[in-house]
């Protein structure tokens, strides 16, 4: 999910995530509160289980400070149970006692929470993967390749003190709303200049990407591109769609957002994205049989749905199964670029979410996104062609504002005072990796942020900019 927010425009991927802010026992979709409620209490179970068990985070900061304000006041009349022995988090129905109402996460190593969905523990449990050995990076030198963190070097020009005033700035709370910055990252050139942690976050922590999650859903989409195992312009490899109307829709046109699936993501009511995360054991299938509401290629819709499709699509190219799956995004991009800490979390069926629910270290998010400056090159490794990441950074057909699987700041759009050429991976509750080629610069900033307006970015990035040599 992305949710981003903006005083100036509301477009649907943009609207704060009302639904699950329920202010009373009628549900806001207009539907019984029967109805709604499990939506609630997934979230509740999901994010609680997996910034627990995963984050490490305390237990009554994730309650109070980050799950209640989203769910108030219905953990009121809800009963939650952590289960730290055996890492699971149930939430049910102080008053209704109705079991098939009750949500249900469990953790798993090496591939984090799952929402037991139409599945028992046992069917879950079982299926499991053997986690792959991280690689090792020198503890004695700074990053992106190695593990010491800032650049221990001067940079001729460069105003430090300024940089860190305007980090710091990220983290002061404003009187409108709560901001709950996290973490907040600087690269300039190939070096980390500054970074700053907040709300028992630490450079090891890994830290839910929520819609970043897609841009790496298109990064692999691009290396199996690159592998010639994917074809991005035949029809989707999805099943069921050969011989209906749906078998027009090539990976591409999910790639761009525009499959033409009617996939509702607006959040006034009823929104597929919240059912299809919370409800649905099988979140790609339950896309994959949506109706189509416009020819593919011809509509631009923002959609988690989209995303968790090339998920799908990924996984079965490279043999289906969640060790396949799991080996083949560790080995052919996060180990190849450093990252040790990154994994996705899949859903009740063993297919990873690719449109929400990656995990990385906010040091190995500048990772990715340096990965991207230097168009797909690391360490004289060409990880992903130069021609993807061109590709992806450019405007899609449909829409100036996105690429593939990729925001883009074409004429300002979204930072008016930022160069244009800014690009950025964005997630719900204001997750952002911002790559701004023509200044050479990564900046990742994470956080549990409701207002989208009280993040400042736009003038945090500016004044790193007036920084920089």
């Amino acid at each position: 999910m992305d949710f981003r927010s903006a005083p100036s425009k509301t477009p649907p991927y943009m609207i704060l995530s009302k639904l699950l802010i329920i202010s009373s026992l009628v549900a806001v979709s207009g539907c019984g509160k029967l109805d709604d409620l499990p939506v609630g209490k997934g979230f509740t179970a999901k994010y609680l289980c997996s910034y627990l068990f995963t984050s490490q985070l305390d237990e009554k900061l994730i309650t109070q400070r980050f799950i209640a304000p989203k769910v108030q006041p219905l953990p009121l009349i809800w009963k939650i149970n952590v289960n730290n022995e055996e890492k699971s988090v149930n939430v049910a129905d102080r008053v209704f006692l109705n079991k098939s109402l009750e949500a249900r996460a469990i953790y798993r190593e090496g591939v984090g929470c799952t929402l037991a969905v139409d599945k028992t523990d046992e069917e879950i449990l079982a299926d499991k993967i053997t986690p792959l050995s991280s690689p090792e990076i020198p503890a004695d030198q700074p990053w992106p390749y190695g593990s010491a963190g800032l650049a221990n070097e001067a940079i001729p020009g460069l105003n430090i003190t300024r940089v860190d005033a305007a980090v710091t700035s990220a983290f002061i709370e404003p009187e409108e709303a709560p901001r709950n910055t996290t973490s907040l990252l600087v690269a300039y050139d190939g070096k980390l200049i500054a970074e700053q942690y907040d709300h028992g976050v630490t450079s090891d922590t890994p830290l839910l990407g929520w819609s970043m999650t897609k841009s790496i859903s298109g990064t692999l989409i691009g290396i199996l591109s690159d592998l010639n195992l994917l074809d991005l312009d035949a029809p989707a490899p999805i099943t069921g769609w050969a011989g209906t109307e749906k078998a027009d829709i090539t990976t591409r046109d999910i790639v761009h957002m525009s499959s033409g699936l009617a996939f509702n993501e607006d959040y006034l009511g009823f929104s597929n994205v919240t059912h299809m995360l919370y409800r649905e054991s099988d979140q790609a299938a339950y896309t994959a049989n949506l109706d189509l509401a416009h020819p593919p290629g011809t509509h631009f819709n923002y959609s988690t749905g989209d995303a968790n499709l090339l998920g799908k699509i990924v996984q079965q190219t490279v043999g289906g199964s969640m060790q396949n799956a799991y080996d083949f995004y560790q080995t052919q991009l996060f180990h190849k670029i450093d990252i040790r800490s990154a994994f996705i979390e899949f859903d009740a069926t063993g297919q990873f979410v690719g449109g929400a629910y990656a995990f990385m270290t906010p040091r190995d998010w500048a990772r990715l996104g340096q990965l991207y400056l230097q168009e797909g090159n690391w360490k004289g490794n060409q990880v992903i062609s130069s021609e993807w990441v061109n590709y992806v950074t450019q405007p899609s057909p449909l829409t100036d504002e996105y690429g593939g699987q990729i925001w883009l700041n074409s004429n300002g759009a979204d930072w008016p005072t930022v160069p244009h050429d800014a690009y950025y991976f964005a997630g719900h509750q204001g997750q952002r990796v911002v790559v701004i080629p023509s200044k050479k610069l990564v900046v990742v900033r994470t956080g549990v942020t409701e207002n989208y307006d009280v993040i400042g970015l736009d003038g945090i990035l500016s004044e790193i900019i007036a920084a920089l040599p």
